[in-house]
């Protein structure tokens, strides 16, 4: 999951569809976040030295993270300035998933 709509993968399907779960719905202590996709932020290939890079983040600190970079569909929509296309939500409890499914 990410946090807010991505056009970018989007555009991967031609009918693409995509859900709104307010974050209310989630206990916040079943979500941990990566500024970016999780696969190159913990990879050993990308060595920026940017300091999200192979963390991960709660709730409370990715919002520090949105504060101090900004959205990555905003300034990065396309990955033309790096990895950083979406912020990555990893969800840890099917409860809430469950109701939509």
């Amino acid at each position: 999951m990410i946090i807010e709509h991505s056009p970018w993968l989007s555009s991967w399907y031609e009918n693409s569809v995509y859900i709104k779960i307010p974050i209310e719905e989630f206990e916040l202590s079943t979500l941990s976040f990566t500024y970016g996709d999780s696969h190159p932020t913990f990879s050993f290939r990308v060595n920026d030295g940017k300091e999200y890079r192979k963390k991960l983040y709660t709730y409370d600190e990715i919002f520090k993270i949105i504060e101090k970079y900004g959205s990555p569909q905003e300034w990065n929509g396309d990955g033309k300035y790096g990895p950083e296309i979406y912020i990555e939500v990893h969800v840890w409890s099917d409860e809430t998933i469950d109701k939509y499914r």
